[in-house]
């Protein structure tokens, strides 16, 4: 093997452990603040995992191929969305004082290798259906330790009520944390989706 192959090799191996050890670090600092337990496993039977993701799918995938927003609901789009459903990870399930409820699920996310996304966000169920849903943010994709170290990290800081605005791409580099919201987009609760702000 030619020595500056080595060498390049060497130095990007150093480059990712120094990465995750950086991750490692924090998620420990942070588990010793205001850690919160939100484990779904610990809180919710199989069926209400499959049922809470089914509950939210529609909102946090995206839509099957010439398929418009108005549309998500409809009955022939059922199989595309249980797949998804079944694919997802609920990561994080914590309910607040108020009755709302924080969740971090993770989606698979287009890759040569396999990386997710994370969307952290907070609802509220009424008799029947879901009175609220917001996503209030979404990570970058990322292979799954690393999404599994700062997802707990984000989902934490959110749930006590927090500032996540440092782990925004803007402020963060050249780590990446949090993709959505940035400059240009934001999450419209009324559409219950990610929209482009208006330029002013």
């Amino acid at each position: 093997m030619k020595p500056h192959r080595v060498i390049f090799e060497a130095l990007f191996f150093n480059y990712f452990m120094i990465k995750y050890l950086l991750v490692s670090v924090l998620f420990l600092v942070f588990s010793c603040d205001s850690a919160i337990n939100s484990n779904p496993s610990e809180q919710l039977s199989e069926k209400e995992i499959s049922m809470f993701k089914n509950q939210i799918v529609r909102y946090f995938e995206g839509s099957p191929k010439h398929v418009n927003r108005s549309q998500i609901f409809d009955s022939e789009h059922d199989s595309y969305y249980q797949a998804k459903a079944n694919s997802a990870d609920l990561m994080h399930h914590y309910v607040d004082k108020d009755g709302f409820t924080y969740f971090a699920v993770a989606r698979i996310a287009p890759s040569l290798k396999l990386k997710k996304v994370a969307t952290i966000g907070r609802l509220k169920m009424g008799k029947d259906s879901l009175i609220y849903y917001e996503e209030i943010c979404r990570t970058w994709k990322m292979d799954m330790p690393e999404l599994k170290t700062k997802t707990k990290i984000l989902f934490d800081n959110i749930v006590n009520k927090k500032d996540v605005s440092n782990y925004y791409t803007k402020n963060s580099q050249p780590d990446y944390w949090i993709e959505f919201p940035d400059e240009k987009n934001f999450y419209n609760t009324k559409d219950r989706a990610w929209s482009l702000k208006e330029i002013k």
